[in-house]
Formats: structure tokens, C-alpha cells, sequence
């Protein structure tokens, strides 16, 4: 079977639990970059330069992304070993 010129991933099909999942991803992306950008505007406030502003700022964002991003990955497997159907295509 030849793939199809307008396909970027071969035999993958785009569900509403798909996109739902990748919105998710996107949403997560942008609260990451939210956390941080709040987290710098803090140190900012504190007095900091703006070089140790964004240093600090962003080592002390990392453990909250990191467990965000853990829970989720953890939460996932989960939905995909129990689910069926839409539940794994969210997954």
C-alpha cells in the first residue's frame, strides 16, 4: 500500500480524542511557559537582575513542570492499559 502524498505519519488516523490529546499537549506547553514567564516576573520583583532573574526563576519552576508533566505521562498509561476505543486514541 502507498502512502498518501498529504499524510505525515503513514496509516495515522486524526480522531476527536486525538485532537482533544493534542490540545491537551499544546495547552500544557503554554502553562509551562506561563510558570515560568511568573516565576522570572517574581524574582524580577524581588530585585534580581534580569540574568539571575531568569536563572532562578527558571530552576524554581522545573519540579512544579517536571511533576505536571510526570502526573500526565503517568495518567496517560494509565488510560491507555485500562481504556478502550476513544479513551485510548485520548491517551
Amino acid at each position: 500500500m502507498l502512502a498518501r502524498p498529504d499524510c505525515l505519519v503513514p496509516g495515522a488516523i486524526l480522531t476527536l480524542p486525538g485532537i482533544a490529546g493534542l490540545v491537551l499537549t499544546v495547552g500544557m506547553a503554554v502553562d509551562t511557559n506561563v510558570l515560568i514567564f511568573e516565576r522570572i516576573r517574581d524574582k524580577l520583583a524581588e530585585g534580581r537582575s534580569f540574568a539571575q532573574a531568569i536563572d532562578q526563576g527558571f530552576n524554581s519552576a522545573v519540579a512544579t513542570i517536571m511533576d505536571a508533566n510526570i502526573t500526565t505521562m503517568i495518567t496517560a498509561v494509565i488510560l491507555y492499559a485500562i481504556g478502550n476505543g476513544p479513551i485510548q486514541g485520548f491517551a
